[in-house]
């Protein structure tokens, strides 16, 4: 039987299994297959030897539950190795190396993990855009990091009347981000993006033309991080995302808030006067 990986978690935590996959080839040593789901393919092309999609009966038999670290919110590591297993019974078999939980992973890939920029397969040189990735959780305990609907609004048109130079554009899922119109902005340079890539590899590509990028603390800015896009986040985990998972050290803001405080941003009246916007603002001039 042949080994192979799962990437079902979070979409931050596929990048370091990533990374360790790149490590074992570029050390000669043998790469299991992947199985992900569709819009995390372009993660492991040319990195592992098959890539499977997850079967659509996964989405009925673990409809509900919330994707966390390498695997599922409140679903025990054991009953998704049997459920995968079962499936490719005689054929492949879960690694031994695979983890499923928030737990342990660093002493199994510790040393081996090989961090790259992921390859553009369309070229785009023209074009100056900033790139904003308005986070949103429905559940709980996931939704507790939500940074309020009206902090982006307002950034948004500020960062629209700043730099009329530029394109002001929102990506992300419709099930994970704030779908933020254009008529809540009313701005000619802010598109909505939100719910509009094909796929990752679609939100890959624009950041060839991204000046910077800016969100809570989600696997989007890490992955323009990865990708040398300077990049501005808001959270309570400075030193996780300034350096520990700045991979290639690329230039970073940060502005922080308390595990708890995500929702005291509810209170800004005037963002003119909003420490955080006007921080962000002076980002965006640095990277220009």
């Amino acid at each position: 039987m042949r080994e192979l990986f799962l990437d079902i978690g979070e979409l931050g935590w596929s990048l370091y299994l990533s990374a360790h996959m790149k490590w074992l080839k570029a050390k000669g040593q043998s790469v299991p297959a992947i199985m992900t789901f569709p819009d995390r393919e372009c993660l492991y092309e040319d990195i592992a030897p098959e890539i499977f999609w997850v079967p659509d009966s996964f989405y009925d038999d673990f409809d509900g539950s919330l994707q966390n670290c390498f695997g599922l919110y409140g679903v025990k590591v054991e009953k998704l190795r049997e459920y995968f297993n079962s499936m490719f019974l005689g054929y492949f078999y879960i690694s031994e190396k695979q983890p499923l939980s928030c737990g342990n992973w660093k002493k199994i890939f510790i040393d081996q993990m090989l961090f790259e920029a992921y390859p553009y397969k369309r070229k785009f040189r023209q074009g100056k855009e900033i790139l904003v990735f308005p986070r949103y959780r429905k559940k709980w305990p996931f939704a507790s990091r939500n940074l309020p609907r009206v902090l982006y609004i307002d950034l948004l048109i500020r960062l629209c009347d700043e730099n009329k130079d530029c394109v002001i554009k929102t990506m992300g899922t419709r099930s994970g981000a704030y779908n933020i119109t254009e008529k809540e902005v009313a701005r000619n340079n802010y598109k909505n993006w939100v719910g509009k890539t094909a796929n990752l590899q679609a939100v890959i590509e624009r950041f060839q033309v991204a000046i910077c990028t800016i969100g809570g603390t989600s696997s989007l800015p890490k992955l323009a991080l990865l990708q040398g896009v300077p990049s501005f986040i808001i959270g309570h985990e400075p030193e996780r995302f300034k350096t520990d998972e700045n991979w290639l050290d690329t230039k970073v803001g940060f502005y922080e808030v308390s595990s708890v405080g995500y929702n005291i941003l509810h209170y800004i009246v005037n963002s003119r006067d909003c420490y955080c916007i006007n921080k962000i603002i002076d980002f965006v001039k640095e990277c220009q």
